[in-house]
């Protein structure tokens, strides 16, 4: 089994990035200025699901499963049974940092890229997936701002 080379880098990278998604509006970035829209946060997991078929099939993939899971742990993707699962309580609420559209993202790239590659690794393939999702999803400007914070960390892509 290959070691995840990348993956403390990749989520440095997208932690500085989901920050200015969560803030929004204009970011200096090196002189020209770019409008950032606000990410999404999502109040149910119908929210998610709507979402993530929405995502996929824009972007001509198969639309994976969506389901919840109990705890603050993590989110995750399962290649085994091609499921995204976002953690939620039990009261049906989500865990707050899990419903924001950068996390969700993230998991549907990992969906591409072992549909594209087999791999789930945060690999060159699962930059690409990303960076390609963020283009067609929140714009030009927001996925700049991820491949500079992906550069800045030495994340290959």
């Amino acid at each position: 089994m290959n070691r995840d080379v990348q993956r403390s880098a990749v989520y440095a990278a997208e932690d500085q990035w989901t920050a200015i998604l969560d803030r929004g509006g204009t970011v200096d970035f090196f002189g020209s200025v770019l409008t950032i829209v606000p990410q999404r946060r999502f109040g149910d997991l119908d929210a998610v699901r709507t979402y993530v078929e929405h995502v996929c099939t824009g972007n001509g993939l198969a639309v994976p499963e969506v389901r919840a899971h109990r705890g603050h742990s993590r989110a995750h993707y399962s290649s085994a049974t091609s499921t995204i699962s976002i953690p939620w309580n039990l009261s049906g609420r989500s865990t707050g940092w899990a419903a924001r559209e950068s996390v969700v993202l993230h998991e549907i790239a990992h969906h591409w890229a072992f549909q594209s590659a087999t791999t789930l690794l945060h690999d060159t393939h699962y930059v690409g997936a990303m960076i390609r999702l963020v283009a067609s999803t929140l714009g030009e400007e927001a996925a700049l701002l991820l491949r500079a914070g992906y550069d800045g960390v030495g994340v290959r892509g």
